[in-house]
């Protein structure tokens, strides 16, 4: 017996469609056909937000009407893990960038093109000098460090300072016009030369040297400063291994007696910052530190802390009243508040002022 082929319905024989949820549904998967998705997102380079960036991009593309196949998606997260981890390694300021428009027939549903952008400090800085008005870091020398070198009572003449991390010299200058013997390090190219105009122009006993701190060919002399001021510079470390490298570092140039006054991130008692909470502070520029990290940091080094104070609240009651605050970013900076923008309470993290003696 030879089975019969079934003919398709005729239109007469089909059923009637009026419920409007269904039709709603087919109207939307028409306009769907038409509707042209075509853009790009830009995502930080934050490894341990992998599956947040992917439940994301899941929702994206169904919004358009062109859902990835779990297969497809599976192909995506290695592309983007991949891609968030040599971002991140290389610079926490690098982003991905996806951009995605229809698929070239015959294929349907979006074609995604991954790609990373890598941005230094150092073009970061670039980018604030061309965009931004100065003064960049405030009009005025950090008024902790005014205190330490008021209260150490030296000749000028006779007591050399490392400035490290010096910027367009907003410690550096004040020092030099005071007389001292100052000796400033900085990586961004166009604030050297900022300090330098400054420097031959007021005719000041500076010298400045462009690099990085943690670059072992930037030598300074052993055993030779009074005074090593690192203001606004551990935000930028990467992590616990570099704080002890510039830590040791700063041990071996000052002698005995010397004074290391520099701020850091520190976590609050009883937060322990996750992954995702580190690497966004790098992002931010709020590289942030526990105690125990700072401990592991000093162990074995011959430096003893003297004090250990709040930086907002420090300056806040010793800048001059023009002067605060420092610029327009420095109090959510400072407070925490560039990772952990909480608006009715205090983030678990502070910028600290820890000055330290070398014995």
């Amino acid at each position: 017996m030879v089975a019969s082929k079934e003919t398709p319905a005729t239109t007469e024989q089909q059923p009637l469609i009026t419920d409007p949820a269904v039709l709603e549904k087919i109207i939307i998967g028409k306009l769907n056909s038409r509707i042209y998705p075509r853009g790009e997102l830009v995502l930080p380079c934050v490894p341990s937000m992998l599956d947040n960036y992917m439940k994301r991009l899941r929702i994206l593309f169904e919004t358009f009407g062109r859902p990835f196949s779990e297969t497809e998606l599976d192909q995506l997260r290695q592309i983007l893990s991949k891609r968030l981890e040599q971002g991140f390694a290389v610079s926490p300021h690098s982003n991905v960038i996806i951009k995605y428009e229809p698929a070239k027939a015959p294929e349907v549903g979006l074609s995604c093109n991954i790609s990373t952008a890598v941005s230094t400090v150092a073009d970061q800085y670039k980018n604030w000098v061309e965009t931004r008005k100065p003064p960049l870091f405030g009009s005025h020398p950090d008024a902790k460090l005014m205190s330490v070198v008021s209260e150490m009572n030296q000749d000028p003449g006779t007591t050399p300072i490392l400035d490290v991390g010096a910027g367009t010299g907003r410690n550096t200058l004040p020092l030099g016009r005071l007389g001292y013997l100052v000796h400033a390090v900085e990586l961004t190219p166009a604030f050297v030369q900022q300090i330098k105009a400054a420097v031959d122009a007021e005719s000041l006993p500076v010298v400045v040297t462009e690099g990085n701190i943690l670059d072992p060919m930037v030598r300074m002399r052993p055993a030779h400063y009074k005074l090593a001021i690192v203001s606004e510079v551990t935000s930028h470390l990467r992590d616990a291994d570099q704080l002890r490298l510039l830590l040791a570092k700063m041990s071996d140039v000052l002698r005995s007696g010397g004074l290391l006054l520099f701020n850091v991130f520190l976590a609050v008692d009883g937060y322990e910052p996750d992954q995702t909470a580190r690497e966004v502070s790098e992002i931010a520029w709020s590289s942030l530190f526990t105690r125990a990290d700072l401990q592991s940091a000093m162990e074995g080094l011959p430096l003893e802390i003297v004090s250990d104070e709040p930086v907002f609240e420090f300056e806040k009651s010793h800048l001059p009243e023009e002067a605060w605050p420092p610029t327009g970013w420095f109090i959510n900076w400072s407070t925490g508040r560039d990772i952990f923008p909480i608006a009715n309470g205090k983030p678990p993290i502070e910028l600290r002022w820890l000055l330290c003696k070398r014995i």
